[in-house]
């Protein structure tokens, strides 16, 4: 099952079923959005052509990275108004979840202004196949992904699918390769064989982030998932918001221009079924097949 805020009149957020692995989606943003002029700015914006995917945003550092305008005050600009689209987020995500508020950390913000059906980019950087989210410059070291979208489209909708959450995942990749016996100490910690990159925008990786990487790789370049697994077809229309934790749940990006992205760090700690977290499933893989919920 998965939980559509749409049916059940949900004014908060269901902390528990986005835990679990399921997409959570407001037909209308819960938090004020840009005004209608500075979006349709951000429309218009572009990404660099070389060396960067989209347009991003760093809150903590203030730092925007990817804007191809060549005007000053334009990328000031844009830094602006995505700096605003982020304190309205986080904020919005600390009352809605308490038990986020103390530990969460907001990562970056991504303009995405390209169509994604059809996007040219090599496999493992495709966002329309199932694929569940890693990020080899940002190591979690076992916080969640919680990445939150808006809509910003003014006339179409987005398309996604969502299809096996991360237990299903899990057991998928163990038919196939071993799944070492870590506690979870050690799947935090940085082990020995993985290369720690150290510069300003990678930091040490963790046993953890490198398994996530493969598992992220593997599970695009399964041709067998990709055309065979079982999928549920999501349609989000203008100004819409919707949210996962997408190391969870495997999920794709099929059709939709223009959105605004936020990504969030949930530390281990602040989860309200820290059980369900990929970091839990992997200590207990280590010591047996994964179990399957009940239900």
């Amino acid at each position: 099952r998965v939980h559509d805020s749409r049916t059940t009149g949900a004014a908060d957020l269901p902390a528990e079923a986005l835990e679990r692995g399921e997409l959570v989606h407001f037909a209308t943003c819960p938090f004020p959005l840009p005004p209608a002029g500075q979006l349709d700015f951000l429309r218009r914006q572009q990404a660099a052509a070389f060396g960067h995917k989209d347009v991003c945003y760093d809150p903590s550092r203030r730092k925007l990275a990817g804007a191809k305008s060549a005007h000053p005050s334009e990328v000031r600009r844009v830094a602006d108004v995505l700096s605003q689209f982020s304190a309205a987020a986080w904020e919005w995500l600390k009352r809605a979840v308490a038990a986020y508020a103390p530990g969460i950390i907001p990562d970056r913000v991504t303009l995405r202004t390209q169509e994604e059906a059809t996007r040219m980019l090599r496999l493992t950087a495709r966002n329309d196949l199932l694929h569940i989210d890693n990020f080899p410059t940002r190591p979690t070291g076992g916080r969640r992904i919680l990445r939150l979208y808006v809509n910003i489209n003014p006339t179409d909708p987005h398309v996604w699918t969502t299809s096996e959450r991360f237990p299903d995942l899990l057991r998928r990749y163990a038919a196939r390769h071993a799944v070492p016996a870590r506690t979870s100490a050690e799947w935090r910690a940085a082990a020995p064989s993985v290369v720690r990159f150290v510069t300003r925008t990678r930091s040490a990786r963790s046993a953890y982030d490198a398994w996530m990487l493969r598992l992220h790789h593997f599970l695009k370049e399964d041709e067998a998932f990709q055309t065979q697994a079982a999928r549920r077809l999501w349609t989000f229309g203008p100004g819409s918001m919707w949210l996962l934790f997408s190391d969870g749940i495997a999920h794709a990006l099929m059709r939709g221009r223009f959105s605004l992205e936020h990504s969030f760090f949930v530390p281990f700690e602040c989860l309200t079924r820290p059980n369900e977290a990929p970091l839990a499933w992997l200590e207990r893989a280590g010591r047996g097949t994964p179990r399957r919920r009940a239900g």
